[in-house]
């Protein structure tokens, strides 16, 4: 009996530590996608003189405007320089 509550709780430490990795694979996703938004809205104030809002509001207009993810758009302007190839 002692054999089964161990392998019980066994089981529910795999499934816990399981659970655990996964909120810190998203969370480490998460702060990724932030720094590069944080960069990519860095160069557009640069580029473009504008406010860390206007550039946040620019990324996230083209994103909603093309259907693509915030750090997809984020990524581009920080290999491009500049996000006016995602404009229409």
């Amino acid at each position: 009996m002692a054999a089964e509550g161990s392998a019980d709780e066994l089981a529910e430490a795999r499934t816990e530590l399981a659970a655990a990795t996964d909120r810190a694979v998203h969370l480490e996703r998460a702060v990724v996608s932030h720094r590069k938004i944080g960069m990519a809205m860095g160069i557009l104030m640069e580029r473009h003189r504008i406010t860390e809002e206007q550039a946040f509001d620019r990324l996230r207009v083209l994103s909603q405007r093309r259907n693509v993810k915030l750090r997809d758009v984020a990524e581009r302007v920080i290999y491009t320089g500049d996000a006016e190839q995602l404009s229409d």
